[in-house]
């Protein structure tokens, strides 16, 4: 489970960023009903869970960011950043990006 939306102050206070389980109170969501809650919500979703979203997102139209492990917050909130700045606020179309350290790779 990712951290808090405090460990991220800079995207909080950018963006309205939402946590699954602590703002939506839905622990133990499956993958397709979170798709479909973040398409209701026009919200892009951020997972640890890579292997899953990235195949469902081009379906159900969802822009996804997929992370790994081993990112710090800190390194995190500065990644997100510059993702959801280069996006911007375009349709979504069903993106997925990955984050692996500091490096981002996209893939269409």
């Amino acid at each position: 489970m990712l951290p808090r939306r405090e460990k991220y102050p800079v995207l909080n206070h950018l963006h309205n960023v939402k946590h699954i389980v602590h703002n939506y109170h839905q622990s133990g969501i499956t993958d397709i009903d979170l798709l479909k809650l973040a398409r209701r919500d026009n919200r892009i979703v951020i997972t640890k869970n890579i292997k899953h979203f990235q195949v469902n997102c081009r379906q159900h139209q969802v822009d996804v960011i997929g992370i790994t492990e081993i990112i710090p917050p800190e390194e995190l909130d500065k990644s997100l950043l510059a993702i959801l700045r280069r996006w911007g606020k375009t349709k979504m179309i069903g993106r997925f990006t990955k984050i692996v350290k500091a490096r981002r790779r996209t893939v269409r």
